[in-house]
């Protein structure tokens, strides 16, 4: 029997966006025989940027400039408000009254159309006829999933052996984080998916506890990260490390005040470094310049995912922090906790399963002032350094545990190959 997996992403593997989906791919390949990804957020002269395994074929499907195809997706969308939406009975009690929830139903359905004719058209160059099984793999619970069932429908009507399974990672779970406290048909993709992966058993008790009748179809499957090796710790000061886009959401200019408080609160000898760039960068640059007077400040921009390991490798790191109002389950964090460095985090969205206070790092509520954080980071760093070393061996053990790729992403696809069809 041959079997084909159709993998829906946003951007993987053009771009730079989903670097963590590059640590799929050579377990991925074990269990199919051939792979299709296709990324539908694209502009038409993207290029690719990632290595995939040989029988891997990844398709760009934009026709058109992003930016222009969402546009065209709303105004094609608001086109649609004077008509009944075949899929408007799902939605009708969230979206209620609503104008502006019932114009984000219609551009969401529009969008998904849209994107699923690119990809049909593109799947024309592969003859999908000729596998007797076919996975559908969309690696959002989004626009993404919407564009699976589209395809799931068309696969079935020469295929009989299709599934669709979805993962889930933050945006695509919590309704809260988007303007509107809602995201569309949730309960019809819920229906017409076959397994859905949450990222962390935070996402997957959210889930359910909207919609408990697909309790059995949600699945708690982590994320991972290979093994790199371990760092070591600092032999004087602290050198805290941390590693995301300096957007709003990721509040990093928190940090600048804890160290602004640590210098103001102890002698330790300080050094920041903050992987990754974004919309804030040049603002959290300036506050760095006029609050901190005696750490050690470096931003190293986007790296890729190699440069990170290596930055790890080659420079002692003792603790990794995040000071983010919301998260699934950061795949940041499972790097640096697989080299044995402790983080200090808000507890937010699926952290707490990665990160135990007192045990393999610093656990606080999302309130918790600059104050409060610098007053535990100073604890630590006044810890001799046998106490360190075992916050150190716990982060790396709980990493072994629960967030070795070689065991995460194995599980993973086990289980989206034998899904009950």
């Amino acid at each position: 029997m041959k079997n084909c997996l159709v993998m829906i992403t946003s951007s993987f593997p053009f771009g730079t966006r989903e670097t963590y989906i590059e640590s799929e791919m050579p377990i991925c390949q074990e269990h199919f025989d051939k792979i299709i990804i296709l990324p539908i957020e694209l502009d038409p002269d993207a290029v690719v940027t990632r290595k995939t395994p040989l029988k891997v074929s990844a398709v760009n499907v934009s026709k058109k400039k992003y930016r222009i195809a969402k546009a065209t997706d709303l105004v094609r969308g608001i086109t649609k408000l004077t008509s009944v939406n075949e899929l408007y009975g799902y939605d009708s009690s969230e979206v209620g009254h609503s104008l502006v929830k019932r114009i984000f139903f219609e551009y969401f359905c529009s969008r998904a159309e849209r994107s699923f004719k690119d990809c049909l058209e593109a799947l024309e160059n592969f003859n999908m006829h000729q596998y007797d099984s076919i996975t559908i793999y969309s690696y959002w619970f989004f626009a993404t999933a919407m564009v699976g069932v589209h395809l799931k429908n068309h696969f079935e009507s020469f295929c009989k052996d299709v599934c669709l399974v979805s993962r889930a990672h933050r945006y695509d779970i919590y309704e809260e984080r988007n303007a509107l406290n809602y995201l569309p048909l949730r309960k019809y993709l819920l229906e017409n998916c076959d397994k859905i992966f949450p990222c962390s058993k935070d996402g997957r008790e959210h889930i359910i506890s909207r919609y408990p009748e697909y309790a059995d179809k949600v699945i708690t499957s982590y994320l991972g990260t290979f093994d790199n090796g371990i760092t070591e710790q600092s032999d004087d000061g602290l050198h805290i490390v941390s590693c995301s886009q300096i957007i709003d959401v990721k509040r990093v200019d928190r940090i600048v005040d804890i160290f602004q408080v640590l210098e103001k609160t102890s002698d330790i000898k300080l050094k920041w470094t903050h992987i990754g760039g974004g919309n804030r960068k040049s603002e959290i640059e300036q506050a760095c310049q006029k609050k901190l007077r005696r750490t050690q400040v470096r931003f190293l921009g986007q790296i890729n995912n190699f440069e990170v390991y290596e930055y790890y490798k080659n420079n002692s790191i003792d603790l990794f922090i995040s000071t983010s109002d919301s998260e699934g389950l950061p795949v940041s964090m499972m790097e640096a906790a697989s080299f044995g460095i402790p983080i200090v985090s808000t507890d937010v969205g699926g952290i707490g399963e990665l990160v135990r206070d007192g045990f393999n790092g610093i656990l606080l509520p999302l309130e918790a002032s600059a104050e409060v954080f610098a007053e535990r980071i100073k604890v630590y760093g006044n810890m001799d350094k046998a106490q360190r070393s075992a916050y150190r061996q716990n982060a790396r053990s709980l990493w072994e545990n629960s967030f070795d790729a070689n065991k995460t992403y194995r599980s993973f696809f086990a289980d989206s190959v034998t899904v009950d069809r």
